[in-house]
């Protein structure tokens, strides 16, 4: 919209923002279009590989309380005792 009206402080107005930020999106826009809004983004990606962390950490334990079980399990058939978890 700034750009086809070249007036950024009206475009500005009409959607109720501060034109210097309307300014600062558009440098940032013409720098790097890959980058820009970048930080919108970043959030999602965190999120993402803390999902990612927690699956594999939840893999993990799952398998040592697996390994527990089965140690237990044979260790109270040995010494005659019965232990369930």
């Amino acid at each position: 919209m700034a750009e086809e009206r070249e007036n950024v402080s009206a475009v500005a107005r009409e959607l109720d923002i501060r034109s210097d930020m309307l300014r600062r999106w558009i440098k940032e826009y013409h720098s790097d279009k890959s980058t820009a809004f970048a930080a919108t983004k970043k959030p999602k990606d965190r999120k993402l590989s803390e999902i990612q962390r927690l699956k594999k950490e939840l893999k993990e334990m799952t398998l040592e309380r697996d390994i527990l079980k089965k140690a237990v399990h044979i260790f109270s058939k040995s010494d005659g005792t019965n232990i369930d978890l």
